[in-house]
């Protein structure tokens, strides 16, 4: 039980004399000692992505890695669900990829292919052949044997009417497969929108870009070159069951209420999915662990949660919340980790909030001079988001996304090649997990629920449902390639340009370019960095599919919140009265001012 702030004797209030951050109790005392003796992150972590790997929604492994998760939490001793959230008509499993250039020298190949796409039948191999640029070229090919089509830089391909000829003409052409380059950083990604009687055919190769470089300059001077890829990748007929994980560690005194904590569990398959999300999966599993270990009886129940279909546009969480909203004012907030391996840093939050986030987390101003906490108070939460919060917050459930810091970068990570368990940092996956049972503790165990009281941004409760694509790869700020028919492409955007501003916000991420290009109205004013020059582009949006989609969506929510209001339903304003929240600490000056 932690020692209030202050307590009345005799009439007279009596000040607590000690520092509130040395008022934890025995079982934060207790979490915190195992958690730096005992912490069994990398374990979990480890298993999730060496042993099962990659779990890309409708895959085996992610049934698997389901499966594996809901045994680890009743381990622990918690009552532990998968709960079915949605079928698929198609499911896909890459058991391996591999490439190479065989002739006339030996390259390895960085590669990937599209998810829900065909692989290869065994080892195949074949010349490599230069993407036709008329399409009388394309004609000639007809007659060759089965080949490599090796597509050009896509600023030297064809253009046009005489690119869609020609690609007409390839569809018809019985062709081992297409390779085609990216950046240097690989990333993975795919169109599940697939049904068993219309299976895509055509093997797609997506390579690093130097080595793609290579191929474009050796078939240019005309040397002969062979490639050879074995790509064991297969559809399997649904329909494919697709679940959440759920465990409780139940409340002693009010079990219906919640404090969530989690994460999403399915990734992308291009690598192992480590940091997109087995970090997020693993702390979380650690988080419950160590509560379990310590002994906890938090007022309120924590449900420690893992959705899938996140990559795909949030699907699992979004239906869990639709198919429980008779939950959702019961929900005191929801702590989502989901960007990576630095350490979790800190919380923002509207000023209702504030106090509670501040006590809630006072044991972590001073846990560790190496990893600084920090609580920051913003003008109020957006509906709109990247990761599972968002699914909460568009109902009026405080969904927070944690801030996190350290020295990896989640772009050289987030769905490349590179996303593996070597480069997860065990000591930011060890402290980030003490953080989450800790904070989810304090706020399930406090005497009230997290005040909603001015929640959300102003618009914020319109969720954009359809977001916007530019229709480019990036790697971090830069543009690596432009999709042909895109709206970058329209505007003009070529490989290389940098992206510095959008309406007047420095971006420094892909994550900060994601964010930008979907707030406000549907023209963009875009600042690019092109040869050493500033330049100015502007991505028009207006009468596209993604802004009709945006103006229903934004109807029906205000239909919603109207109805609400009137009747009570969940995502109203929390009423007023509830008892205040312990004095809440300074924090230090100089934690980091991280967002959430």
């Amino acid at each position: 039980m932690k020692l209030p702030p202050f307590c009345f004797v005799s009439g007279l209030v009596l000040l607590a004399a000690a520092p509130l951050h040395a008022q934890r109790d025995a079982t934060v005392e207790r979490v915190l000692e195992l958690g730096k003796s005992d912490n069994r992150v990398e374990e979990h972590l480890e298993y999730l992505t060496r042993t099962i790997g990659p779990r890309l929604t409708s895959s085996s492994n992610l049934t698997r890695a389901c499966e594996w998760a809901r045994a680890k939490f009743a381990s622990f001793g918690l009552r532990a669900h998968m709960e079915p959230w949605g079928e698929w008509p198609v499911g896909f499993d890459r058991h391996f990829m591999r490439g190479a250039m065989v002739a006339p020298t030996r390259t390895d190949f960085v590669f990937t292919t599209p998810s829900w796409t065909p692989g290869t039948s065994g080892p195949t191999r074949g010349r490599a052949v230069l993407e036709p640029l008329t399409a009388a070229e394309a004609d000639a090919l007809a007659a060759e044997p089965a080949v490599w089509l090796v597509r050009r830089a896509r600023n030297e391909g064809p253009k046009g009417d005489e690119k869609k000829a020609i690609d007409a003409k390839l569809a018809d052409l019985p062709l081992l497969g297409e390779v085609r380059g990216t950046g240097d950083l690989v990333i993975t990604s795919g169109n599940q929108n697939i049904t068993w009687d219309k299976l895509p055919t055509r093997v797609k190769v997506t390579l690093r870009k130097d080595q793609h470089v290579d191929l474009l300059q050796r078939l240019t001077e005309g040397q002969p070159v062979e490639l050879e890829f074995d790509l064991d990748q297969r559809f399997v007929r649904g329909p494919i069951a697709l679940y959440n994980v759920w465990a409780d560690l139940v409340g002693s005194e009010k079990p219906d209420e919640f404090v969530i904590v989690g994460g999403h569990i399915d990734s992308w398959d291009g690598a192992q999915g480590a940091q997109d999300n087995g970090t997020g999966v693993s702390t979380t599993l650690e988080a419950a662990r160590l509560l379990s270990a310590a002994g906890a009886k938090p007022r309120r129940t924590i449900r420690f949660m893992l959705w899938s279909g996140e990559e795909q546009g949030l699907l699992g969480s979004e239906a869990w919340v639709k198919s429980h909203m008779e939950l959702m004012p019961k929900i005191s907030a929801v702590l989502v980790h989901d960007a990576g391996t630095n350490y979790l840093s800190g919380l923002a939050g509207p000023p209702a909030l504030m106090a509670d986030l501040k006590w809630a987390t006072t044991p972590l101003f001073d846990l560790d001079a190496r990893f600084p906490f920090n609580v920051r108070e913003n003008k109020g939460l957006s509906a709109f988001g990247a990761s599972d919060h968002a699914s909460f917050t568009a109902q009026g459930v405080p969904g927070l996304f944690w801030a996190q810091d350290g020295e990896t970068s989640y772009d050289y990570v987030h769905h490349t090649q590179h996303d593996t368990f070597e480069n997860a940092r065990q000591d930011y996956q060890r402290h980030s997990s003490i953080v989450a049972a800790v904070t989810a503790y304090n706020l399930a165990s406090l005497d009230h629920m997290l005040d909603r009281t001015g929640l959300l941004q102003e618009g914020g409760g319109r969720r954009d449902l359809t977001r916007r694509f530019m229709g480019v790869q990036l790697e971090d700020t830069t543009v690596t390639s432009v999709n042909a028919g895109g709206i970058a492409e329209t505007a003009g955007w070529k490989e290389g340009d940098v992206v510095l501003s959008i309406d007047g916000v420095e971006v420094a991420t892909r994550r900060d370019i994601s964010t930008e290009i979907n707030k406000g109205g549907p023209r963009k004013l875009i600042k690019l960095k092109r040869a050493g020059q500033t330049i100015e582009s502007v991505l028009d949006y207006t009468g596209t599919p993604s802004e009709e989609a945006r103006a229903k969506a934004a109807a029906k929510a205000e239909l919603e919140k109207a109805a609400g209001a009137a009747s009570g339903a969940p995502g109203a304003p929390a009423a007023t009265g509830a008892p205040a929240a312990p004095a809440a600490p300074t924090v230090p000056a100089n934690a980091p001012s991280s967002g959430g």
